[in-house]
């Protein structure tokens, strides 16, 4: 089934579509909401796509568009799911005394490395490849190799680092002089998430505020400045969040052909954004088209990244991502795009009807993971804080899109270890020719 024709069944049937998307909401309340508290959480948004998937799944099974047999599947791998999600008890936050941070010419040396590492990378693929928010795919960007590859993976290390090492360092009592070299850090590393063409992307810097705010405060760190100055300033950053993402999806939408999608006033082309978080169902389910994905290659599909990255495998014997394969059977183009694989697609292709649901528990179980336990087990240090931010922000993807997790994940395990050694030789360098100056 195409956009064109779901949009068809949804429009004969919108009193049903609101019917079941008010259950959606009130069953992800129900579900989710001791355990996502705040909008800023990393994984709000993926909560909310959730309800949308639903209300798509729920509207294609009661307009008999698809088989009970993948309805049942959809329903039983959200269970399992959930069941690992919720295998770890939440966090629970024990009141004492703040500590202050020490090492703070450490922290500053962070700050202005990894922005600089950030910044430099961001600029290089800009030169190498053009802005992402101008393309009419943001995949293009990496679609054809030539360097960018890596500088996308240093890229995207060093861009939560740099926002965590910010708030480490930013004094919040009151406006100095000195201190505006750090915002305009901040405001050059907000326009270039702007200029990345994600609707999302750019909401990383309030959410590793919070993912800051939620280590401090666990970790017995001085945090309640930083959590009066956002709770005073919420609503608005929401507006200013709402302004910026219209204002991507009217560039985005200049960018290519018109059609019915690019017609629309950019407030509701962001809703019917929210209603495509199902479209990968909507290309699958329905004549189980997604029959027609070889599903032998189990492991190289999940590990993608991992055996193109080592060099095990070469990518063009790789498993095309699944979302591009699908939408290129109902909208044939050149152009790399496609919808997320979330954790049910993917697992029924690949793992089949029983496989998918131990392997949806499995994602809900990592999660689970990083989101109560990890933040425990983590020192209450700088790369404690960094390591717990960076995981939490990039693993709530994981059950919308298994693998560009993996390759998060391998961002972490081979690009990060090599920059922060090259920040321990740097801010030791520093540090040993501020002890020669003073002798």
């Amino acid at each position: 089934m195409n956009n064109y024709e779901f949009y068809g069944i949804a429009l004969e049937n919108v009193f049903l579509f609101f019917v079941i998307l008010a259950f959606s909401f009130l069953l992800h309340i129900v579900v989710f909401s001791r355990r996502v508290r705040s909008v800023l959480d990393p994984y709000f948004l993926p909560v909310v796509s959730s309800v949308f998937c639903f209300t798509v799944v729920g509207l294609l099974y009661f307009t008999s568009n698809i088989s009970t047999y993948v309805f049942c599947n959809y329903l039983l791998t959200q269970f399992t799911f959930i069941l690992g999600f919720c295998t770890f008890s939440r966090v629970k936050f024990t009141s004492g005394s703040q500590k202050s941070l020490t090492q703070p010419r450490n922290y500053l040396i962070a700050f202005y490395f990894f922005s600089i590492v950030y910044l430099i990378s961001q600029i290089s693929i800009y030169i190498l490849k053009g802005i992402p928010l101008l393309m009419e795919s943001r995949l293009e960007t990496f679609a054809s190799g030539g360097g960018t590859g890596v500088i996308g993976r240093i890229s995207d290390v060093s861009s939560v680092f740099s926002l965590y090492s910010f708030f480490l360092v930013i004094k919040i009592d009151k406006l100095r002089i000195s201190e505006f070299p750090k915002y305009i850090i901040l405001v050059l590393i907000f326009l270039t998430f702007i200029l990345s063409g994600s609707k999302s992307t750019f909401l990383l810097v309030l959410q590793v505020f919070w993912c800051f705010i939620f280590f401090s405060k666990l970790k017995g760190w001085a945090y309640l400045g930083f959590q009066e100055l956002l709770r005073k300033n919420i609503k608005y950053l929401l507006i200013l969040s709402l302004i910026v993402v219209t204002a991507i999806i009217s560039i985005q939408s200049s960018n290519v052909e018109p059609d019915v999608e690019n017609k629309l006033n950019p407030l509701l082309a962001l809703m019917l954004r929210f209603v495509h978080s199902g479209d990968v169902y909507w290309y699958a389910y329905p004549n189980d088209v997604y029959l027609s994905i070889p599903s032998n290659q189990w492991f190289a599909a999940l590990f993608n990244d991992t055996l193109g990255l080592l060099r095990i495998m070469d990518w063009g014997s790789l498993p095309e991502a699944v979302g591009i394969t699908l939408k290129d059977i109902h909208h044939p183009s050149d152009i790399p795009q496609g919808p997320n694989a979330r954790h049910n697609v993917f697992g029924l292709i690949y793992y089949g009807f029983f496989g998918s649901l131990i392997f949806s528990f499995f994602i809900g179980f990592v999660i689970s993971f990083v989101r109560n336990l990890l933040p425990k087990l983590l020192p209450s240090t700088m790369l404690g804080g960094f390591l717990f931010t960076y995981l939490i922000c990039k693993i709530s993807a994981f059950d919308s899109d298994p693998m560009l997790t993996i390759t998060y994940i391998n961002n972490l395990f081979f690009i990060f270890p090599i920059l922060y050694i090259m920040y321990l030789l740097v801010s030791e360098c520093l540090n040993l020719i501020k002890i020669a100056h003073e002798n």
